[in-house]
């Protein structure tokens, strides 16, 4: 009969393959009836399965988020987490610290740390176009001459063209001790130094005692004064 479908028979075809006998079926769209139930669907479910595939991402992000979490114990892990940079490299305590000899600011004898030796020397690095440089500078000053003959302070003016704007600075803090003009920083390079002002006191034999990053007053000098002469020289 027209419009019946019949199951075909042969080698080349699939036992669930489907033919019109009226082969003016297909041409009106209708599908066979086998493949018709294979795509059918069920769009009623479709909801539920997203909301389960949102739950499910959700609970993994929520275990590895309690996973990977710091504890609130772990101090160590915190600050080191908190910091932005690292910390700025220096030499260390012990180091024997770089020799130099520069030119001296406003003529004179070359300035040498050698020349110290036997005596503790605070070495400050600064420069004219510092800031923070030019607050230290009395302190500086103060400090080297009431401990004149027992600890040195030696100036290094780096990165800092020929000094003139410097030797102005000093003469206004008062601060008369030696200065070297460290004109391409290379003495600075040396002493690790990323930034200015940088102070390092060395002992008597010429090692490392510390290092103080930023403007130091006079107190804190004061202190590294007390640990300086304290130490062997």
């Amino acid at each position: 009969m027209g419009g019946r479908a019949a199951i075909a028979e042969g080698p080349h075809e699939s036992p669930t393959s489907v033919h019109y006998v009226n082969p003016g079926a297909e041409q009106l769209g209708l599908a066979p009836v086998v493949n018709a139930k294979k795509s059918r669907s069920k769009p009623a479910d479709r909801p539920f399965q997203i909301i389960a595939l949102v739950a499910g991402a959700c609970l993994i992000a929520f275990i590895i988020f309690i996973a990977v979490r710091p504890s609130a114990n772990d101090h160590r892990t915190l600050g080191i987490a908190a910091l932005k940079a690292p910390p700025p490299a220096v030499l260390h305590a012990g180091t024997v610290a770089p020799a130099f000899t520069l030119p001296r600011l406003g003529g004179g004898a070359p300035v040498s740390v050698t020349a110290f030796r036997g005596t503790p020397v605070i070495i400050s690095f600064f420069a004219s176009w510092c800031p923070h440089c030019r607050s230290e500078l009395a302190a500086m000053g103060s400090i080297a001459r009431q401990n004149a003959g027992r600890v040195a302070v030696v100036g290094v003016d780096s990165n800092d063209g020929s000094g003139g704007d410097a030797e102005k600075l000093l003469t206004a803090a008062h601060a008369t001790y030696p200065v070297g003009l460290d004109v391409n920083a290379q003495v600075a390079s040396r002493y690790l130094l990323t930034a200015l002002p940088v102070t390092y006191f060395v002992d008597g034999r010429g090692r490392v005692v510390g290092s103080a990053l930023g403007a130091q007053g006079t107190a804190s000098l004061e202190r590294w004064v007390a640990r300086l002469t304290a130490a062997p020289s």
